[in-house]
């Protein structure tokens, strides 16, 4: 199985991970109060990012959602996931899937804010 890079970035100020969000084709908080992707986003970008839904949509469980799209993701090297933890929280933050094509937007965004990427 093949993994998708995963990189961590920590204390992310609020307004520079909303704007991380909107380069990523997908995103989550995590956290104590969060809960999973939500099955409308997930069928969204299974259908429109990477076609990759079987039949029987209608049937398919959030998890195999997530799957589906994190295996094409790492096949096709397309995405990579940025885990982003928000200022002043240990066990809050976001959760990004984002395109290569969007990569040097991604950095610009963090970069412009003094925050460091590690692998």
């Amino acid at each position: 199985m093949i993994s998708l890079p995963t990189h961590h970035v920590y204390s992310v100020p609020q307004e520079v991970a909303q704007k991380c969000c909107t380069l990523a084709d997908l995103h989550q908080p995590f956290g104590p109060r969060f809960q999973s992707f939500s099955r409308f986003e997930l069928l969204r970008v299974a259908r429109q990012v990477f076609d990759c839904l079987p039949p029987g949509e209608d049937l398919i469980t959030e998890e195999a959602l997530v799957e589906c799209i994190m295996d094409c993701a790492a096949r096709e090297r397309s995405h990579q996931l940025f885990m982003l933890q928000l200022s002043g929280s240990v066990v809050q933050g976001l959760v990004l899937l984002v395109s290569n094509i969007r990569l040097a937007e991604l950095h610009q965004a963090l970069s412009a804010a003094l925050l460091q990427i590690t692998v």
